[in-house]
């Protein structure tokens, strides 16, 4: 699993369309990791969470393996529109 902290990174990945994304928050009770596909997931708010406010409240990141961000981030969930829960 690896972050993702620049904007290019981010629109790589989800051109790519392969892997998944766990997007942490620090405030919500629930984070949620998607795969690179889902519609739920916006450039608008990778773009506030990491670029504007510098990961202060949450982080984005990468992982070919969904179960890393479950097994790393005691609050990550799978999202249920991706994963259809």
């Amino acid at each position: 699993m690896v972050e993702i902290t620049k904007l290019v990174e981010y629109r790589n990945i989800k051109n790519n369309g392969v892997g998944f994304l766990a997007i942490t928050d620090k405030k919500l009770p629930v984070n949620c990791v998607h795969h690179t596909s889902c519609y739920e997931v916006k450039e608008m708010h990778f773009k506030q969470k990491v670029i504007i406010s510098g990961s202060k409240n949450g982080s984005y990141y990468f992982t070919s393996d969904y179960q890393d961000a479950i097994n790393k981030f005691k609050k990550m969930k799978t999202c249920q529109k991706c994963f259809g829960e």
